[in-house]
């Protein structure tokens, strides 16, 4: 029974952790760009992974060239397309708005398993989509301090494809996590997609400059998102997982989208309207009825923790 309220815990903790996050990199973008912010949060969360992998190096993967290249395409996909994106857009729009949208991951993952690997698409799959992207819409439309305009729609647009990146990066990591180390393929990913990072960090803005001039709070912040959402959260979420199962663990993941809002309303003094409470509404309810298909689908299957271990949302 103890063990059961830990991990519980783990898992709430987590959901407060990554609820965080969008308001750490909103208040970053105040000091650094978007750029900057990324490849200084995984440059850091790659020499923290160092530690949990070193002892073990000796049990790594070996992957294949095939496997190897999944992993290069995921890394992108998590750093270029969710991370990316995701900090772009909120340069436009509020903190806990970008983490409301942000968490229509399971939506896109859905789609996806559709069009692309021929699954099927059930009433409480296409009932939930279509409930979730009206949950968006409201938000668009009514949410928020900013009226509708080009900026406020072009951030939604970037945080829906951010949210469709990490979607496609859980689709390519699947069949890895499935048969090796999850915590080796995670920082296999994340080496991989800093790498394709750097390029355009060299080539945009003076990132030396940038980091130069980054004050205390700031580097509190990166650290907060390096370590404490990237690596912190990343474990506590595989135990906390891995000792409740998908369906219970799924629960948690929901409470992030409302408390990203909280955290914006707390933090930030972000402004909670009716247009947000109702669009925030819509999404959990389609994020839930998604959620029940997928365990109907998978009730009793070996893979049940494996298949959930990255489909979710991250700040």
């Amino acid at each position: 029974m103890k063990s059961r309220w830990k991990h519980h815990l783990q898992l709430f903790a987590v959901c407060w952790i990554w609820g965080l996050a969008f308001v750490g990199v909103k208040v970053l973008l105040d000091e650094v760009s978007y750029i900057t912010l990324n490849l200084l949060r995984f440059l850091l969360a790659g020499m923290v992974f160092l530690p949990f992998l070193l002892p073990r190096w000796r049990v790594r993967p070996r992957l294949s060239v095939g496997e190897w290249t999944l992993v290069f395409l995921a890394g992108v996909s998590a750093v270029y397309g969710y991370h990316l994106a995701l900090t772009y857009g909120e340069t436009t729009i509020p903190a806990g708005t970008a983490g409301l949208i942000a968490n229509t991951t399971p939506i896109f993952a859905a789609l996806f398993a559709r069009f692309i690997l021929g699954e099927s698409l059930g009433p409480l799959k296409v009932s939930g989509t279509a409930a979730a992207m009206g949950g968006v819409a409201v938000i668009t439309l009514m949410g928020g301090d900013a009226s509708l305009g080009a900026g406020r729609v072009q951030g939604i647009l970037l945080v829906l494809v951010a949210a469709a990146a990490w979607a496609v990066y859980t689709v390519l990591l699947k069949p890895l996590v499935d048969e090796h180390d999850p915590l080796f393929i995670t920082a296999y990913a994340i080496f991989l997609g800093t790498l394709a990072l750097l390029p355009l960090a060299l080539a945009c803005g003076d990132c030396a400059g940038e980091v130069a001039s980054l004050s205390g709070k700031g580097w509190g912040w990166l650290v907060f998102l390096s370590l404490g959402c990237t690596v912190i959260g990343y474990l506590l979420y595989s135990e906390g997982l891995e000792g409740l199962g998908a369906s219970q663990a799924a629960f948690y993941i929901y409470l992030i989208a409302p408390i990203s809002l909280f955290w914006g309303w707390i933090w930030l003094g972000e402004r909670v309207n009716a247009g947000l409470f109702i669009g925030t509404a819509l999404i959990l309810a389609g994020l839930v009825a998604v959620g029940m298909e997928e365990r109907k689908a998978t009730v009793g299957s070996d893979g049940e923790v494996a298949e959930n271990r990255e489909n979710r949302p991250s700040g």
